[in-house]
């Protein structure tokens, strides 16, 4: 297998922070001033208020309730990223209204977004996050990456990327993942751990097996960038999200990549998100950032 080719260093210009303004959600919003910052990116804030809010009996009603909450949202969106703006940080606002994931994916086009940043609550994993119960959505259809910031995070995002685990299954998503955790490792000079999860049990020949994938790894790793700590393979044979945390674990990593779409173990099912990737965000202590195989690309 030929090594993949990183086109370009990442260099993310137009950050998105997604929030439904709980002062939880905003855990997330660090995380994306320090990619920000780092990256020299503008940074928007973004708030969608959702049909429900305005689903009433009375559609008289309607235009003034969703006047007041947009608003509100409009305060305390400012109220953000107002301490950002004296700061010098560039960036704006994103106010909307109606189907919170179109709407995103909108504000995501429009605004030339390569990186949305999310914060998840602790109620039910990923069955109550702070955008509400489509974030899952978000996460599996936006058109960029997403960098989602669990209950669990402890990682502080002062202190930059230093190691990364890149989870892969080899399937296009991952594949994807496998060049931004290229490129981020380049960017930061981070240390690059490449992971792949054998689930079940090897009973032929489990030590050629092991061999053959860790070469399979390693012909993934392109001679360009030239990254300042030789990457790492590993092979682990059992449940795949709990072998993965394991790596995170074992390594201290700042930050998880994988992939959420295709046809290998990390892909959803028809009807809701990946239950590995599901769990690894839900559980990881850093932030993980998801890849679907189809992403926009063109301010890489």
């Amino acid at each position: 297998m030929k090594a993949m080719e990183v086109k370009q260093h990442i260099a993310f210009k137009n950050i998105l922070f997604a929030t439904d303004l709980d002062i939880s959600a905003r855990r997330a919003l660090p995380f994306a001033v320090a990619l920000a910052d780092h990256c020299g990116a503008k940074l928007y804030a973004a708030h969608v208020i959702p049909l429900e809010a305005y689903a009433l009996p009375h559609p008289e009603a309607i235009e003034r309730i969703l006047n007041e909450a947009q608003d509100y949202a409009s305060y305390a969106l400012n109220q953000i990223i107002d301490p950002l703006r004296r700061q010098g940080q560039p960036c704006e606002t994103l106010l909307g209204h109606g189907d919170v994931a179109d709407v995103l994916t909108e504000f995501v086009h429009n605004h030339a977004a390569d990186l949305v940043v999310v914060g998840t609550s602790s109620r039910a994993g990923l069955g109550k996050v702070l955008l509400g119960s489509i974030a899952e959505e978000i996460i599996r259809e936006a058109p960029c990456p997403v960098l989602t910031v669990g209950p669990h995070v402890m990682t502080e995002p002062s202190a930059g990327i230093q190691s990364i685990v890149c989870a892969t299954d080899f399937s296009p998503g991952s594949l994807r993942a496998e060049e931004i955790a290229v490129s981020l490792a380049h960017e930061y000079q981070a240390h690059l751990t490449l992971v792949h999860v054998v689930e079940g049990v090897l009973r032929d020949s489990p030590h050629l097996a092991i061999q053959l994938t860790e070469k399979r790894l390693r012909e993934m790793i392109p001679l360009e960038p030239e990254l300042l700590h030789e990457p790492q393979v590993v092979v682990e044979i059992g449940p795949v999200a709990k072998r993965i945390m394991a790596v995170e674990a074992e390594l201290l990593a700042d930050i998880i990549v994988m992939g959420v779409r295709g046809a290998g173990a990390f892909a959803q099912t028809a009807s809701h998100f990946g239950s590995i990737a599901h769990t690894v965000v839900s559980l990881s202590t850093c932030p993980v950032l998801t890849v679907g195989h189809v992403q926009n690309t063109e301010n890489e």
